[in-house]
């Protein structure tokens, strides 16, 4: 009896811990590195890799020796019956006697291989699945670089949320103050209610924007966690905080080691060894080959009688294989093929111009939202001021409560924009990071 009393109190201990959610700490690097590994992009971009590394192989097996064995058993229940002219035996002609030959059991055992020698197409294709290894490795680190991005934006996303909340939380705090005093002012018949009212409704709408936040910020995270392949009902916690944005070195950057690049010149490629591979179907093939056989006849199924013969049969030959004539149909896929490769070049130019066109765009918008970050700055700080001013004017009573009312509006606004500057500064950020080649 006590031992279950004992046994009851641990699980009534174990039971309540066992169902505290577990926090995860992360930094903006660890999420980057969580994501790498989990985001299921990723892991889809690393499978098509692997994919393409069999195909690679798969390609190249073809043109390896092909050796292939056979046995056959054939157990006649009747012996197949042919007709022989009945002058070969004495009889009249134009009469048949019916024979028939052949033994009852027959087993025949072979080895066979072959060998392609030469094949124009074979040489090619071979070439052009290490160059589609070699696009699907360029697709994959693209995929690696978009994921990057969109966590590192992910990331700043919750900061900025969190950042807001602290401000409506530091707002709600003040002007809960201000409210106190203000009432009391009120009871002693200093102020009119509607002063109160007025105030009472700028905290109910804070309390209001700050609910409205808190569920924000939730989304944020879940959407950081759904970027970086996690589980959304995983709890983290970040461990980074905004801090001065760093500025970009834009000189130091290199753009030319985007994949994107990389994938531009390998379709390009892909389509010149395309030409080459409708060319080489006007080239012959050879491929040589060999086989070795041995059989055995037998009315009684005694084929493991080692005293009884075999019958051995063997060859080696070589085929030529000499395209001659196919209508137009070659020289349709030739011509299709350098069709494909012009329009690929031609592919290859405008989205390389694309890409300068889009670095340029990503640093126009990086500085311009660095100047309005430090815009913003410079007026939620001038707004600060005006509402310190206006409240002391107030508290002294010389100074309005519409005039305290518009200058607490244009603080709040001003934080608003300073949120949503911050946000958009640490958004180009990252875009133009990628843009330039730095993921």
């Amino acid at each position: 009896m006590a031992y279950k009393l004992k046994m009851f109190f641990i699980a009534a201990v174990m039971i309540p811990l066992s169902g505290i959610a577990q926090t995860t700490s992360l930094s903006l690097q660890e999420a980057v590195d969580y994501g790498l590994k989990n985001s299921p992009q990723v892991q889809t971009a690393g499978l098509n890799v692997r994919t393409a590394e069999i195909t690679v192989d798969n390609r190249i097996a073809t043109g390896l020796p092909q050796i292939d064995a056979k046995i056959d058993y054939q157990n006649f229940l009747k012996l197949p019956t042919s007709l022989i002219p009945g002058e070969f035996f004495g009889g009249e002609p134009g009469t048949f006697v019916p024979v028939q030959f052949g033994t009852e059991q027959n087993v025949s055992a072979s080895i066979s291989a072959s060998q392609l020698l030469f094949n124009g197409a074979w040489l090619v294709g071979v070439s052009a699945a290490k160059q589609y290894a070699e696009l699907v490795q360029q697709q994959s680190k693209l995929a690696t670089s978009d994921v990057r991005k969109n966590i590192e934006s992910a990331y700043y996303g919750v900061l900025v949320a969190k950042r807001f909340e602290d401000i409506l939380q530091e707002n709600i705090s003040n002007l809960n103050k201000v409210l106190f005093e203000v009432s009391a002012l009120n009871q002693q018949g200093f102020v009119e209610s509607i002063d109160v009212d007025r105030l009472t409704m700028s905290k109910l709408t804070l309390e209001g924007q700050l609910t409205n936040a808190q569920r924000q910020t939730t989304l944020a995270l879940n959407f950081l966690k759904f970027n970086m392949g996690m589980d959304l009902n995983t709890t983290i916690e970040l461990t980074d905080t905004l801090g001065p944005v760093d500025e970009v070195n834009i000189a130091a950057a290199n753009y030319l080691n985007r994949p994107e690049f990389g994938i531009l010149q390998t379709m390009v490629t892909l389509n010149e060894l395309n030409v080459k591979v409708n060319k080489a179907a006007y080239l012959p093939s050879l491929v040589a080959y060999g086989s070795y056989t041995q059989n055995a006849q037998r009315n009684e199924f005694n084929f493991f009688d080692g005293d009884e013969q075999w019958f051995d049969i063997g060859l080696v030959g070589v085929t030529m294989s000499i395209p001659i004539f196919s209508g137009t149909q070659r020289r349709s896929n030739v011509q299709l093929a350098e069709v494909a490769l012009e329009k690929a070049k031609v592919d290859q130019y405008s989205a390389t111009q694309g890409i300068l066109l889009e670095i340029e765009k990503a640093k126009t918008d990086y500085q311009n939202a660095v100047n309005d970050l430090t815009v913003q700055e410079k007026n939620i700080a001038l707004a600060q001021k005006i509402y310190d001013t206006a409240l002391i004017k107030y508290r002294e009573g010389v100074g309005s409560s519409l005039e305290l009312n518009s200058a607490e509006s244009t603080l709040y606004q001003a934080q608003g924009g300073y949120i949503s500057a911050l946000y958009n500064v640490l958004n180009t950020k990252t875009s133009l990071n990628k843009a330039l080649g730095n993921y």
